[in-house]
């Protein structure tokens, strides 16, 4: 029986963010998370002629997340937090985040053990109700402070490297995360010149901009995205219970006034006092 882990010398958070749904599961181990058939996945993700499935990066996004806590400098330093929702619920309850762990259970032998001890030991967690990527990132810091009591000295996002910006820039900034402690590791789909092209301006346009004016997604065109697919709103009673006053009103702040504005300056969030602070 494995002992449970020392929490104090988890510092690091390790964040997946998720995009799809695979539907294989524990009840099917013969399962291929290799094959796009497995994967509830957008047009866009789709395999066609001329451009390959991207469900093949979304399997290197979590193990590369499951690497990191388990080899190199942030070995047993870190906490995973495989973080998506339940974004197709007209088709299946299951989450994003669950479905990805599964997928993990069925990559390798190797894989599946790591996976299953750390999931285990709690130093592997899913962060169920994310429906974008500003909530990948709040969600997850939060899931991290209510397994450690504390939060995390340093973040880690994997994602696609076309997003690194959108969490750099904005996200990080909304939230007043300090700058030094962030950073994206990204991997992308393989993609051709024009590919590529059609995927940085897609980025740019309708990923990047919305949340230039909209830090917290709460105005129409990003609050209607997180209604498409699934959102509950009540869900933040459940997220800021137990939190710290300051942390509680960045979960329920709806941009005040206008809709669009920052959190408020006077109220001061644990992280920007101290990274490593306790939690009360």
């Amino acid at each position: 029986m494995l002992s449970s882990p020392d929490l104090s010398t988890y510092t690091n958070l390790v964040i997946v963010c998720c995009h799809a749904i695979y539907l294989g599961s524990r009840s099917t181990p013969d399962a291929d998370p290799y094959d796009e058939i497995a994967w509830l996945l957008q047009h866009f993700q789709k395999s066609t002629a001329t451009k390959q499935s991207e469900h093949e990066t979304f399997i290197h996004h979590v193990t590369t997340g499951l690497n990191m806590t388990r080899t190199g400098a942030w070995r047993n330093k870190s906490i995973l937090v495989i973080s998506g929702g339940r974004t197709k619920r007209n088709i299946t309850e299951l989450s994003e985040s669950e479905s990805y762990y599964h997928a993990l259970l069925h990559t390798s032998d190797e894989v599946r053990s790591h996976a299953q001890q750390a999931f285990t030991a709690g130093t592997l967690l899913l962060e169920e109700h994310a429906t974008d990527s500003y909530q990948n990132l709040l969600f997850s810091i939060i899931a991290f402070r209510k397994r450690t009591g504390r939060y995390p000295g340093s973040i880690r996002v994997v994602t696609h490297a076309f997003k690194a910006r959108r969490f750099l820039e904005l996200h990080a900034n909304a939230i007043r995360w300090p700058k030094k402690s962030i950073t994206v590791s990204g991997i992308d789909p393989p993609m051709d010149w024009d590919e590529y092209t059609v995927t940085t301006s897609g980025e740019a346009s309708k990923g990047y901009m919305p949340w230039t004016d909209d830090p917290h997604g709460v105005r129409n065109v990003l609050s209607e995205k997180r209604r498409a697919r699934g959102w509950d709103p009540t869900v933040k009673v459940l997220l800021a219970q137990g939190l710290e006053s300051s942390v509680q009103d960045l979960v329920h702040w709806n941009g005040g006034l206008e809709g669009n504005l920052p959190f408020p300056q006077e109220k001061k969030l644990v992280w920007e006092l101290d990274c490593h602070a306790d939690g009360l």
